[in-house]
């Protein structure tokens, strides 16, 4: 009984964390809660403490739900064939050092340097659970398109790993790119940027994904824009991550079978089409060539084969419980759906 109540209380109080957040299982987006709310709720809930934003777990509850995380995923990785993915790399490989600024929603940042090759590097995204799966998920998505977005690689806590940089399992690194300014508008990007046209379609992608967060579009010294901070994208969100985690975690404990909570989220619509159509009615009234360009990725994301889908969607779950993958591609395969409908109507 002790038991079950640690996991309801870890999946409950977790989501708060640093963000100030309280994520509910049936909403898109998490609530921000009051101060007071967050005061109460950790004065009943013994194994948490108050963070800099909220309510967050006790850092050795917090490590010990994760034990069993990882436990309960190599369990469901042994029927698999031994992974070999360029995306995917081990921590043991690597030299971490914290980064002097937080990313916005992200956490600590750390700097990765290849043991191997210094040249080699990533940003690194750590603190949250939903950082690395979509963000990893966008990337390959976007690049399948032919946008600029950093290369993606998804972190492996090796064997023995010790090192206390990292808050959850869910690590995602983005190529280290110098950025010189960021970009906030096409008129901007017209002036620096060899492929500023694509400014248009990170407008699109932002709205088809429906993230919630400022776009961000950044110049780097190749003279190329790259859109970058995409976690806010997709309808899974740091709570849905941690309550899937720590369900797998309770039923590989109590040696059964688990259920996807995933599996009732609702995907219609996935985008809003009403806020598309204002973006487009603006394109045309600044920018009327700016209109192809809007409206391509709503054609480009129906030439990605399903073989190139299933191929990452498959190395996500070497570190996300499987129903996550399950998810994603019923989300993909309505998302692309409709795309193509809107594309057929404004083309």
């Amino acid at each position: 009984m002790f038991f079950q109540l640690i996991f309801l209380l870890s999946g409950i109080v977790k989501n708060m964390q640093e963000k100030g957040r309280f994520a509910c299982p049936f909403r898109k987006k998490p609530h921000r809660i009051s101060g007071a709310v967050r005061l109460r709720l950790t004065k009943f809930f013994i194994p948490f403490t108050m963070g800099p934003g909220g309510g967050e777990m006790h850092p050795g509850l917090n490590r010990y739900i994760q034990t069993l995380r990882m436990a309960a995923k190599e369990k469901e990785n042994r029927s698999k064939p031994p992974i070999i993915s360029s995306d995917i790399v081990q921590t043991a490989d690597f030299v971490f050092s914290p980064l002097p600024y937080h990313g916005n929603d992200s956490g600590q940042l750390l700097l990765a340097k290849c043991k191997a090759n210094r040249r080699e590097q990533y940003l690194v995204k750590h603190a949250y659970s939903d950082c690395a799966a979509n963000e990893f998920v966008y990337t390959k998505l976007t690049q399948a398109m032919g946008y600029q977005m950093p290369d993606a690689v998804l972190f492996q806590l090796s064997p023995g790993e010790k090192r206390s940089y990292f808050k959850t399992e869910y690590i995602i690194g983005e190529k280290y790119l110098n950025f010189t300014q960021r970009v906030h508008s096409a008129a901007q990007a017209r002036e620096c940027a060899e492929n500023w046209k694509q400014f248009f379609s990170f407008q699109a992608l932002y709205s088809i994904t429906d993230e919630g967060d400022k776009l961000e579009v950044y110049l780097a010294d190749d003279s190329q824009i790259y859109r970058v901070d995409t976690t806010d994208a997709f309808p899974l969100h740091n709570g849905h991550y941690d309550n899937v985690g720590t369900l797998m975690a309770y039923h590989f404990h109590q040696q059964r079978n688990m259920v996807s909570p995933l599996a009732d989220i609702s995907l219609f619509p996935v985008f809003r089409t009403e806020q598309c159509d204002r973006e487009l009615e603006e394109i045309e009234r600044l920018c009327p060539e700016g209109r192809t360009h809007y409206l391509e990725p709503f054609a480009k994301v129906q030439e990605i084969s399903s073989e190139y889908i299933d191929n990452f969607l498959n190395v996500l779950c070497y570190i996300y419980p499987d129903c996550v993958g399950d998810f994603f591609k019923k989300y993909l395969e309505v998302l692309r759906h409709q795309c193509y409908e809107y594309w057929k109507e404004k083309r």
